[in-house]
């Protein structure tokens, strides 16, 4: 195995996952992310704070931030000689979602790695992921702790990938429970709250209704 390019790879990616677009967006729209809401640079309290759209566009690029590096390193060290592109996926998976969490470029103060997580399972996974994306946001229709079904789906693909995963890339059962540690670490407060009744709840219809009756 080549480690220099997978060191490469995850410094590279690491840096990418700094890329903290709650932060640029909220800017943007002429306000700081972190003094918003819970302060959490993430998709929902970048839509709570600023509306439907910045929102929306906050997930989708930080889903992107994780897809790109992950796409990227799968094309090209399956051709790099005693590299592997499947291990290659979730060496830049856990230094994107790493990146996303713990942003050296900002003092290690970042989001909670949902949606870069998502980009990731994308790319290792796209059809799992996919459906799994579908039912959560669904649920999320009827279900009011998005914490729940966001940390669940990160649960679930950790071990659906972790079943799929041949032996022979078993450094792959150590990235992806990585992401999940991470994920779950970022979320300790919601899972803290969750157990004594106290989580925030997310009410996705309201917010679609609220939208609608803005454009009325």
């Amino acid at each position: 195995m080549n480690y220099f390019y997978y060191i490469v790879l995850a410094i590279v990616s690491y840096f990418i996952g700094n890329i903290t677009w709650a932060r640029i967006i909220a800017k943007a729209n002429s306000g700081d992310i972190t003094k918003s809401g819970s302060g959490n640079p993430g998709t929902l309290n970048t839509w709570r704070a600023f509306g439907f759209w910045p929102g929306v566009l906050t997930f989708v690029l930080d889903m992107v931030k994780g897809v790109i590096p992950c796409l990227v390193a799968y094309f090209l060290f399956k051709h790099i000689d005693g590299c592997n592109g499947e291990i290659a996926v979730y060496v830049a998976g856990f230094s994107v979602v790493l990146g996303h969490i713990f942003p050296v470029l900002f003092k290690f103060k970042g989001g909670k790695g949902i949606a870069t997580s998502v980009g990731v399972f994308l790319v290792a996974n796209w059809l799992v992921a996919l459906i799994l994306f579908l039912v959560m946001f669904i649920s999320m229709l009827f279900i009011k702790y998005a914490s729940i079904l966001t940390i669940g789906f990160v649960i679930v693909m950790s071990i659906v990938e972790i079943c799929l995963c041949s032996p022979a890339n078993w450094i792959n059962y150590i990235l992806i429970s990585g992401i999940l540690v991470l994920v779950l670490y970022a979320h300790r407060k919601n899972i803290a709250r969750l157990l004594t009744g106290k989580e925030n709840k997310t009410e996705l219809l309201k917010m679609i209704k609220g939208l609608k009756k803005n454009k009325e």
